[in-house]
């Protein structure tokens, strides 16, 4: 049996570029699968609508500003059938003597029947009317009275207590989940340039512009230990300690305020600090600053000062100093606890749950102190803590790293301070030996390294983005399951925040209790019962990780396949082309974190007043509107455009990376990227396709 190779249409021609796509320009190959992949995208996209589907036979108080306006009725402008003549037989009048002539009579005035307009409304630039809050004014007439609010918080209302007098005029009832406002999804005309951008991008931008791997890790980088302020600051034993005191006094205060303040949805300071602030700005943060969290980390500081019994001072800790089982388990800890934070975050409501929330920091506390006894170091930080591997995947494609100035000296150090400690500075926390590390993944950035090396080695630089995904690095398998259960996770989320997710829950539901009566005659499972939901959830939730990463799986496979080539094996490819997907999925991140920052901002200058959720009102905006950032034009446009620059760099990414493992067969390595590229466009079309649909806030309003 013949094996049939797919055809290269032009032969790399001697002394040519670098350019290993310069296979495909002009030949009938790259025509043909550009032309059959668009036809293919246009078909879905004319046939398909992707516009916030219709919610208003359904419960939940949304503002009207969140919704898309109704579509105007339309006019009849169909000319009425002419009618027979009427025969005037008015007896004529006598004529009128013109006094004034050359001047015709004025015309009777114009009566205006413009409806009066309410107090505080305004018209935007499109003519459409808002409230003094800036809410589309949709629907005129009395509100509803039977739906909506409770009769108490009703009551509170128009006594004008804690809540705002004129919030119900902004509200509407659209889904039942409770005071959690729906953000609208971005526009159609948005899906579709975003969807254009990508099939152009992907076949046309790159096929002219890439270029082979260099071995040499030269890029451009600012060191900011130039400035002798900083180093001093830098080499300071209370350079750390004077970020973390104030980062874990306010710690502490989310915890506190959690669990005694009111556990009222959207009357309590601490999910909305934690959740919206902290967990959606935390991917902002390491894209521009790298694992700056983990530099000022509140739930390792803590155990960390007790047991050394001070804040600045080189002293060991008191533990059993266990090796950890790295090489049997690495990150999975963290992997498994990322999927169960996640799980428990959704199906118990933990942003709408003050208690849970302070629960989970004091639960990290604890785990950090018990590894923190048991293990050697901070096991914590480099195999467990979910937030550090987050972070430290993330971190490869941020703008700060530190690193070692000059190679050879690092060689040919004896002492190896930056790994053993020193007088001067603790033993790197999480096993790193600066003349060997390239990758932001695991440095915390404590800049112990720059504090205990002897030669002044180390520099603290400024980057461009992505640097570490694009050389060479080091590959393990549980970090390629941790890169890829990132992506799925964080599409998953998105996926779960959607009305259409319960639609889908409850068909699920249903058809397993329906399967289960027609077999066995009875639901055996329980998912009839009280706790049906979760269990239907959960089932969800790992079908939609297994799922996926079955799926790449698969696309390794068919990357094997077209490469003509066993010596590297389906898992090799799996591991190596896991890295690729991180800028896909940060920027999804990014994006989808954005519409979160940019409508519920305004949630925390109002909680700030009354972080307790005890009637107070400090600064007196306790009762200030809900308010987006920016205009949700603004916020859809810059979600496309996160989306699109994250597609654009996996790509040249995953180019990069093809032509290292195939750096003797510029064939093989063309047919593997074509195949990973048609994977991401699959990948970036869902990211669009889930910012498309109408979106519950994270935490509760009113």
């Amino acid at each position: 049996m013949t094996r049939r190779r797919l055809p290269i249409l032009q032969p790399r021609a001697e002394g040519g570029d670098e350019d290993p796509l310069a296979l495909l320009r002009g030949g009938r190959f790259a025509r043909w699968f550009a032309s059959s992949l668009a036809v293919v995208g246009l078909f879905w996209i004319v046939s398909d609508r992707v516009e916030a589907r219709d919610t208003a036979h359904a419960v939940v108080l949304v503002h009207t500003a969140l919704q898309a306006p109704p579509q105007p009725p339309i006019e009849d402008i169909t000319p009425a059938p002419p009618k027979p003549p009427i025969e005037d037989i008015t007896a004529p009048k006598p004529p009128v003597e013109d006094i004034k002539p050359g001047r015709a009579p004025p015309p009777p005035p114009i009566e205006d029947i413009t409806p009066p307009r309410k107090p505080g409304e305004s018209t935007d630039e499109f003519g459409r009317k808002r409230t003094g809050t800036g809410a589309l004014v949709l629907e005129e007439g009395e509100p509803d009275e039977s739906v909506g609010l409770p009769t108490q918080q009703r009551q509170e209302i128009a006594s004008g207590g804690f809540f705002d007098p004129t919030a119900f005029d902004d509200v509407k009832t659209v889904k039942k989940k409770a005071y959690v406002h729906l953000m609208p999804g971005i526009p159609n005309e948005a899906f579709f340039a975003g969807v254009v951008l990508i099939l152009l991008l992907s076949f046309s931008l790159f096929e002219r512009h890439g270029s082979r791997d260099k071995r040499a890790r030269n890029y451009w980088h600012l060191e900011l230990t130039r400035f002798a302020w900083l180093k001093r600051a830098i080499k300071s034993r209370w350079f750390q300690p004077a970020v973390q005191i104030p980062v874990v006094i306010a710690f502490l205060g989310v915890i506190v305020i959690g669990l005694i303040g009111s556990q009222e949805p959207g009357r309590n300071l601490a999910p909305v600090l934690t959740w919206n602030i902290w967990w959606i700005g935390l991917i902002f943060m390491v894209l521009l600053f790298g694992n700056l969290w983990c530099f000022m980390c509140p739930w390792t500081a803590i155990p960390d000062w007790i047991m050394r019994r001070s804040f600045t001072k080189v002293r060991p800790i008191a533990s059993l100093a266990k090796k950890y089982p790295r090489f049997k388990l690495w990150m999975w800890p963290a992997i498994v606890l990322f999927a169960f934070i996640t799980w428990l975050e959704i199906v118990f409501d933990a942003a709408n749950r003050p208690w849970l929330t302070s629960v989970l920091g004091i639960f990290m506390i604890l785990l950090s102190w018990v590894l923190l006894v048991v293990y050697e170091r901070k096991a914590m930080c480099r195999y467990v803590c979910y937030v550090g591997r987050v972070s430290g995947q993330y971190a490869m494609m941020g703008m700060v790293e530190l690193r070692r100035r000059d190679n050879d000296v690092c060689r040919h150090c004896a002492t190896k301070d930056c790994y053993r400690g020193s007088p001067r500075g603790y033993p790197c926390p999480t096993h790193e030996f600066m003349g060997a590390m390239n990758e932001n993944q695991y440095c915390t950035l404590c800049t112990e390294c720059v504090k205990s090396c002897p030669h002044d080695n180390i520099a603290l630089n400024l980057r461009p983005s992505g640097e570490d995904v694009l050389h060479a690095h080091r590959s393990r398998s549980d970090e390629a399951y941790m890169a890829l259960l990132i992506f799925i996770v964080s599409a998953f989320h998105g996926a779960a925040m959607i009305p259409l997710w319960m639609e889908w829950e409850n068909a699920l539901r249903t058809a397993i209790i329906d399967g289960q009566t027609a077999l066995f005659g009875a639901d055996l499972l329980g998912f009839g019962g009280s706790h049906g939901g979760t269990m239907t959830f959960t089932v969800m939730m790992l079908a939609c990780i297994l799922g996926p990463a079955v799926i790449y799986a698969a696309l390794c496979w068919l990357m094997r396949l077209a490469s003509g080539r066993r010596d590297i094996t389906t898992r090799k490819l799996f591991i190596k082309f896991s890295y690729t997907l991180l800028p896909i999925a940060l920027f999804y991140h990014l994006a989808h974190n954005a519409v979160h920052v940019f409508w519920e901002w305004s949630k925390v200058r109002r909680l700030i007043s009354d972080p307790l959720g005890w009637g107070h009102d400090f600064f007196g905006t306790a009762r200030a509107p809900l308010t987006a950032l920016w205009s949700p034009e603004t916020i859809w446009y810059v979600q496309v455009a996160l989306i699109v620059i994250g597609h654009i760099y996996g790509i040249y990414v995953a180019q990069r990376e093809s032509n290292r493992l195939y750096a003797d067969d510029r064939k093989a390595a063309l047919r593997v990227h074509l195949v990973m590229m048609v994977g991401m466009i699959l990948m970036s079309l869902l990211s669009l396709w889930l910012l498309a649909q109408p979106m519950f806030m994270r935490t509760a309003d009113l």
